[in-house]
């Protein structure tokens, strides 16, 4: 049985995957899984952890996020004599380090890749990930496009949608569209952003579509306008902060790490005066309601039709 591994990837679904898929290979019952974030954690205290055994000698299987000694240059502070130690031999620990990449050119990356096992988890298609997670149920390519459309990227959200759908269809194993309609939640995250990008471009017919959407699905005009302004603003402050980690600007700001994820990739395709220009209109169009100089059901209207 390996004691070391490094997993290389950027689905954290399919990271989890390949963890749960070595922990199944240890088949303890007792195992004890710890986890530490290398942002907020010293590698001597891994190390320590690592070497240290309980009284009823449960073997721990400790896993490591954000190495980043595996992708810049550490400083003097970092205990590189300590962690080779360990790596040269390592206890009856698992040890499992989780990386987004890897730098080739560092002595510590050459270092672990020559000790540890790595595996570097392959991206795949959401269809393809669909059809992974829905085994033993009969659903087709159109529904599966319709089924996404409707959730978003998101392959956390995915996997979870599909499980509702699963446990909803389990007597009969074949999912429609209406089966979808009826169990799925539309994300409204995704469709915001989408909103957001429709506007930037001055596209009126796809904003108007999807403002009807959210109407349709309950959400007020006000609450669009909020939602609007938030994720503009989370885009725009990710931008600003953009040389720093996703884990870092999240402690900053205050909100989790896959929000910021995913205002990362949307800013690549907005410029900063544009992200401000329209997070003051909205502001506009929120003092106009607020002081009576516009009703409300028809301010966002009049702004889609003027932009």
């Amino acid at each position: 049985m390996d004691k070391l591994y490094l997993i290389e990837g950027l689905n954290d679904v399919l990271i989890n995957k390949e963890i749960d898929n070595i922990l199944k290979k240890i088949n303890d019952d007792d195992l004890e899984v710890i986890k530490y974030d290398l942002c907020e954690t010293i590698i001597d205290n891994v190390i320590e952890d690592l070497d240290t055994y309980d009284m009823f000698l449960h073997k721990k299987v400790v896993i490591c996020k954000n190495p980043s000694f595996l992708n810049e240059k550490v400083d003097e502070t970092f205990n590189l004599n300590k962690l080779t130690k360990y790596i040269e031999n390592p206890s009856d620990n698992i040890l499992i380090l989780v990386a987004n990449k890897l730098n080739n050119r560092l002595k510590t990356t050459s270092l672990v890749l020559k000790h540890f096992k790595h595996i570097k988890v392959k991206e795949i298609s959401l269809d393809k990930f669909v059809l992974e997670n829905i085994k033993g149920y009969k659903i087709d390519n159109v529904t599966i496009k319709y089924f996404l459309n409707k959730v978003g990227k998101d392959f956390l959200m995915i996997k979870e949608e599909l499980e509702k759908l699963k446990s909803y269809k389990l007597d009969e194993k074949v999912i429609t569209k209406e089966d979808i309609d009826l169990i799925t939640s539309k994300n409204i995250e995704s469709s915001i952003f989408d909103l957001i990008e429709a506007i930037i471009k001055k596209d009126k017919v796809k904003s108007y579509e999807l403002y009807n959407h959210f109407i349709s699905s309950g959400t007020e005009v006000f609450q669009i306008l909020v939602l609007l302004s938030n994720q503009i603003r989370l885009i725009y402050n990710v931008k600003v902060l953009s040389n720093l980690s996703d884990l870092d600007i999240s402690n900053i700001l205050g909100v989790h790490e896959y929000p910021v994820k995913l205002a990362r990739g949307k800013g690549y395709s907005y410029q900063k005066n544009e992200l401000l220009n329209l997070l003051y209109e909205l502001a506009v169009i929120d003092e106009d309601i607020k002081s009576g100089k516009q009703l409300i059901d028809i301010s966002f209207l009049t702004f889609i039709m003027q932009m």
